[in-house]
């Protein structure tokens, strides 16, 4: 009997050879995306029949950047087939789908330019007039990239997105059997899920192209072939790690430990369900001082929002006073770009800068978006500074090493969970938006090997596991956000013995002082006394990072786990308060 991941893993390996080989065949795209779905990523299939769908693009558009290299593409295809199975795929479509990445205002997608008449006259008995080759093997195939998108962003929860895709399919297929289907199923499927949340719900003014969902959700693992995941309790990697943190933290050292696997079950106790995680942490090698920093890491894997507010742009804190006598640190090459310090300006140049010097409105895509938007393109900005980062230092953005010991919060592979949040715009368009600012080729083998869809995936699960935000103070929206791969290795205890700052020079850690301990446990009430009297940290003691507001009650704290950190917490603060609770409500 055969093995149908095994196969399905052999196929897309196979396929990914044939796009090192011909980068430009959208058919080996297509017969990727049919690997994803067929292994459960139908986000992944989603990309690649994108891909597909820019091709068939380039094809139809005789001025297209790639068009002839797309056509040689399809000629090889054409040549493992006979031509007249190809050329049968014309019944389905006869409109050409032209502009390979327009940006449509109104819905945010690729949209069609130059569309034709159908014009079934071509078809007609005894017509000698025929399209050129390639167009009807380009049209079969941008047919079913439209099938593919509709069907598999429908599965990702983006049902926007897929009603969108399956709409203009059909004015271009207007004879296509399968689009209609789709959409109705997608409005099913919305239609069961707004009953769902409220049976009362009114559909009057219901318009799709507005009311439907476009955040979804997809799986969020290590991927069975990516090579990139170090072993980071390797006696290697661990020194490696060790040597950093002496820099950023003289007193501290990372250990390997275990930790409880968190269950998402708000409602039960998981003290006596939890089994453990190998994970590691940061410990103290010295006893530190109440208010004595233990940890200031700087960072340029920073990102803020805000176009034209004072940040500095490697750092993201606010920039310090400057005056003609004083005046700010910037880019000789690019004026316009300017940094809070000597120090920031040496390590942009080092890390990221030279790759978008002199590129103009390279993220701009994602700045002042509204509220609702504000969180996911802060994730947008860290993956474009990413990408520079990896374009700087010629790396994969998975081998970068302020990207490759993060942990991503990845679940087990074997238990299938969609916890990494996913929509069509923002983990397939804006990072395709962002390659070609940097004027990548979109297909070449170098570009897919850095930046396919699976690698911005990780990248995303790993940015969503540690990054932290600075909210304004003003509105309350998140503005700033940043990852500092030391400081993320502390774990989280909603009694926590440090507090965390980002200030000018990075981000750090100061032990907590006695009016700034958690009170929680037997005692709690005494004032001033007993063990709310200390604070630092003793020597050899685990360094606890707080992830959410530990004023909140309990139940508050855990239902927020659940959605940062994929469980409830089990720390002992909680187990304690929650045994409290449960003896009241007894």
């Amino acid at each position: 009997m055969r093995d149908e991941k095994s196969h399905w893993l052999k196929e897309r390996s196979v396929n990914t050879l044939e796009l090192e080989k011909s980068p430009y065949d959208s058919e080996s795209y297509l017969q990727r995306a049919l690997c994803y779905e067929k292994l459960g990523f139908p986000d992944l299939a989603a990309s690649d029949a994108y891909r597909a769908l820019l091709l068939t693009d380039e094809v139809l558009d005789e001025e297209g950047e790639y068009h002839d290299r797309a056509v040689e593409a399809l000629g090889v295809g054409v040549r493992r087939e006979s031509l007249p199975v190809v050329k049968g795929l014309a019944k389905d479509g006869m409109k050409a789908h032209t502009n390979s990445f327009a940006k449509d205002e109104t819905n945010g997608h690729a949209q069609n330019h130059g569309l034709l008449e159908n014009d079934d006259s071509e078809l007609k008995k005894g017509d000698q007039t025929e399209e050129p080759w390639y167009e009807t093997v380009a049209k079969g195939h941008a047919r079913r990239c439209y099938e593919v998108l509709a069907r598999m962003l429908s599965e990702c929860g983006d049902l926007k997105g897929a009603f969108d895709f399956a709409a203009r399919g059909l004015m271009i297929f207007s004879g296509n059997e399968r689009l209609p289907i789709l959409k109705e199923q997608i409005l099913r499927k919305y239609h069961h899920q707004r009953l769902e949340r409220d049976t009362s719900s009114n559909e009057v003014d219901f318009n799709p192209r507005e009311d439907l969902p476009e955040n979804g959700s997809v799986r969020r693992e290590i991927y069975p072939w990516n090579e990139h995941e170090p072993d980071r309790f390797s006696e290697e990697n661990l020194s490696f790690i060790n040597a950093e943190i002496k820099k950023s933290g003289p007193k501290c050292e990372v250990r390997a430990i275990e930790l409880p696997i968190l269950a998402g079950d708000t409602s039960t106790s998981t003290a006596s369900k939890a089994t453990t995680i190998r994970q590691l942490g940061i410990f103290t090698t010295s006893a530190i001082s109440p208010k004595e920093t233990v940890l200031l890491e700087p960072s340029v894997l920073t990102s803020s929002t805000r176009l034209h507010d004072p940040f500095c742009d490697a750092c993201s804190t606010r920039l310090p006073p400057f005056s003609l006598d004083k005046p700010l640190h910037a880019c000789q090459n690019c004026e316009d770009i300017v940094f809070c310090s000597a120090a920031c300006h040496d390590r942009a140049q080092l890390l990221y800068h030279p790759a978008i010097c002199g590129v103009l409105d390279f993220d701009v895509v994602a700045k002042d978006p509204s509220p609702f938007a504000a969180t996911s393109c802060l994730y947008t900005l860290l993956l474009a500074r990413t990408m520079a980062m990896a374009e700087t230092q010629n790396l994969n953005p998975l081998d970068l090493p302020q990207i490759k010991y993060l942990w991503g919060d990845f679940t087990d592979p074997k238990k299938v969970s969609r916890t990494l949040p996913f929509s069509f715009e923002n983990n397939i368009q804006r990072p395709l938006h962002l390659l070609t600012s940097l004027s990548l080729d979109l297909f070449a083998p170098a570009t897919l090997a850095r930046y396919d869809t699976w690698i911005i995936n990780t990248l995303l699960s790993k940015f969503r596991g540690v990054a932290n935000a600075k909210m304004n103070e003003r509105t309350g929206i998140p503005e700033v956000a940043g990852v500092h791969w030391l400081w993320s290795l502390a774990n989280h205890s909603c009694a926590p013995n440090v507090r965390w700052e980002w200030e000018k020079g990075g981000m750090g850690f100061v032990a907590r002082g006695g009016d700034e301990l958690v009170r929680w446990g037997p005692g709690k009430e005494e004032d001033g006394e007993g063990k709310w009297d200390g604070g630092g940290v003793q020597q050899g003691e685990e360094v606890l990072n707080h992830y959410c507001d530990v004023d909140l009650d309990v139940r508050q704290r855990r239902e927020w786990a659940v959605g940062a950190l994929g469980g409830m917490c089990v720390c002992e603060r909680c187990i304690w308060e929650e045994g409290e609770e449960m003896g009241e409500a007894g």
